[in-house]
């Protein structure tokens, strides 16, 4: 019997074990759905949650989680707003250069994006979708914005991206 319903408020253990040591712990989530709800068959002890402040993430175990309050559908419209707004705002380059001491020492995907589509890059992630070709064009992405964010050169940014995008 499947012991989490889509919109229940959960609390995600400190501990997941080994396995899932790379996983986020130790914070509130909303269920999603099953994998037999989302998927068919029979495996309804692993689950999809909308973990706060960070998005969808899959292959949770039902006995990692803890009810906190059934039904709050309410509560993940909430942090989907605020997630869509974050995105908002960390994707305008005016933000973007009135913090850049602080985007080179954490920016966002959303940031990461919008520098990078000043060059014509449309997609980090590369042919395959991996992880490691990501960090590497995030990472090339910033080296080559370090110096226009330090100054908060927006301008200086943009027109260097074009005279790039000529030689292309």
């Amino acid at each position: 019997m499947q012991k989490f319903n889509e919109g229940d408020h959960v609390m995600i253990a400190k501990d997941l074990g080994t396995a899932m040591s790379h996983f986020t712990s130790d914070c509130e989530a909303i269920v999603i759905r099953s994998y037999k709800d989302q998927y068919g068959g029979n495996n309804d002890k692993s689950y999809t949650l909308y973990i706060k402040d960070q998005g969808r993430v899959s292959w949770y175990e039902e006995h990692q989680l803890t009810l906190i309050e059934a039904n709050r559908h309410d509560l993940l419209q909430q942090w989907e707003d605020e997630a869509l707004k974050a995105t908002e705002q960390q994707s305008d380059l005016d933000w973007i250069f009135a913090h850049g001491t602080e985007i080179l020492e954490s920016a966002s995907g959303s940031t990461l994006s919008a520098l990078a589509l000043c060059l014509g890059v449309t997609d980090l992630w590369g042919n395959r979708g991996e992880g490691f070709v990501y960090h590497m064009n995030a990472q090339k992405i910033l080296m080559m914005a370090r110096r226009y964010l330090i100054a908060g050169d927006k301008d200086g940014w943009l027109k260097w991206c074009e005279s790039v995008k000529k030689w292309s």
